[in-house]
């Protein structure tokens, strides 16, 4: 019925940088570039003079975890994210993507603009050893670059200067809630699950003072539609710390990390099903064109921390 994601969309307010950055600095290629037609407009709740500019990118080879940058004209926006740190609730978080060398990409990005939520830093996380560090760019878009080195890293054959986009993480004001929307309503699958205990003092991840980091705990979930596809959502709560809740931008045209895209067998169906389960329709099912798949069947839902999730049929 359901994989993960297959794009991530994000809303920025100069397209022409954007897509230089992604295709020269991180070497990703253009797949598509189109204007929104009306059926968007309608899908995304717009009025008819709001003008839509795409551009669809990919790491070449990769056939998921795609990149659509969107530039809305003729309308006022506001950043989803704005000033956010990470322990503000509410919209996209982040995208996740691997990288051969860390230590480099970092400062690749920082050359470029970006500046970290702390330095990148090595450590374990379940069984997996790796390095990991969140950059804040333009728009206030995160990303979170990481290097595995142990287990060995398989299904990233394809992985150059970076790896396609393998899963997006929010930041949850009230975990029960979120787990039970993606778990019980959604249907998605427990693919990792952590307490988020027991953590030093000292230099972290995601930015928190380091004489308080042993004082919060992150209980963090990582769920998928398909156990054994990437595209995959990790909400994270930390508990003992809280700030603002950005929720209420996380929706068209505002600016940032958008929305996430999922291709599903059938759009009708499933929606039907969503519905019985207790899930509010955010868009009902719309009849489209999104290149460059051609002709969808597209619905919307919102998660409680205001994500923006839609589901494609290709007819």
């Amino acid at each position: 019925m359901l994989k993960g994601f297959q794009e991530v969309v994000f809303s920025v307010s100069n397209l022409e940088r954007e897509v230089d950055f992604y295709q020269h600095t991180l070497d990703w290629k253009i797949i598509s570039e189109s204007k929104g037609d009306s059926a968007l407009k309608q899908l995304w709740q717009l009025e008819e003079e709001v003008a839509i500019e795409e551009v669809l990118l990919h790491n070449e080879g990769d056939h998921e975890g795609f990149l659509r940058l969107v530039q809305f004209k003729n309308v006022e926006q506001e950043v989803i994210r704005s000033g956010a740190h990470a322990w503000d609730s509410g919209g996209i978080f982040d995208i996740n993507l691997r990288v051969h060398n860390i230590e480099e990409m970092y400062c690749t990005f920082l050359r470029a603009g970006w500046h970290g939520y702390s330095d990148p830093l090595r450590y374990t996380f379940g069984i997996y050893d790796v390095s990991e560090v969140l950059l804040k760019g333009p728009d206030d878009i995160t990303i979170a670059i990481m290097q595995r080195f142990a287990p060995p890293l398989e299904g990233f054959e394809h992985m150059k200067t970076t790896s396609r986009i393998f899963n997006s993480s929010t930041i949850s004001r009230d975990m029960k809630a979120t787990h039970d929307f993606f778990i019980n309503q959604l249907g998605f699958k427990m693919f990792f699950q952590s307490l988020g205990l027991d953590r030093k003092a000292g230099h972290n991840v995601l930015g928190f003072p380091e004489s308080m980091n042993h004082e919060i705990s992150v209980p963090i979930d990582i769920v998928r539609p398909d156990i054994n596809n990437y595209g995959s959502i990790e909400y994270l709560e930390p508990q003992e710390i809280s700030g603002k809740d950005c929720s209420q931008l996380a929706y068209p045209p505002n600016l940032g990390i958008l929305m996430l895209r999922f291709p599903v067998k059938d759009a009708v169906a499933y929606a039907s099903i969503l519905e019985e389960r207790g899930v509010e329709i955010n868009s009902p099912v719309k009849e489209l064109t999104i290149e460059p798949y051609g002709k969808m069947k597209v619905f919307s839902v919102r998660s409680p921390d205001g994500v923006w999730l839609e589901f494609m049929e290709i007819v």
